[in-house]
């Protein structure tokens, strides 16, 4: 009776494993930038709700840079998280009395200087694929 395997089952075994990587990593990485880029869509989606928020106050939309938001839409809708976000760099340009574009660009990672912006019409844009 023997014990244990070969050296060709382990080697086949070990192949096996491979191949699979080869599928299933790409497609993970995929996955975790298909989920830091609709992080990115929410955080924009909280920039707009709060910019037409203060709009309703102020008659005008309000220029924010990356790092910002709470100090300057914060009494309006909690954006924290928005201003520590490490994936993502948030700005809000292109501003008049009636319109704003707010924009988020990757700021590390496979895709760094992507872009998805959102515009006061709740318009989603910009160079990211996902």
């Amino acid at each position: 009776m023997r014990k244990g395997f070969t050296l060709l089952e382990l080697l086949i075994v070990v192949i096996v494993i491979a191949i699979l990587a080869t599928f299933a990593v790409p497609q993970y990485l995929t996955a975790v930038e298909r989920t830091k880029a609709s992080k990115a869509k929410h955080a924009l989606s909280l920039i707009a709700q709060a910019q037409k928020m203060y709009r309703a106050n102020e008659d005008t939309y309000v220029a924010v840079a990356d790092g910002g938001f709470e100090a300057g839409l914060g009494d309006y809708v909690e954006l924290v998280d928005v201003d520590n976000d490490t994936d993502w760099d948030y700005e809000v340009a292109g501003v008049a009395a009636d319109a704003f574009t707010a924009t988020a660009t990757r700021s590390a990672g496979p895709n760094a200087d992507d872009t998805i912006t959102l515009d006061q019409d709740n318009v989603f844009g910009g160079s990211s694929p996902y």
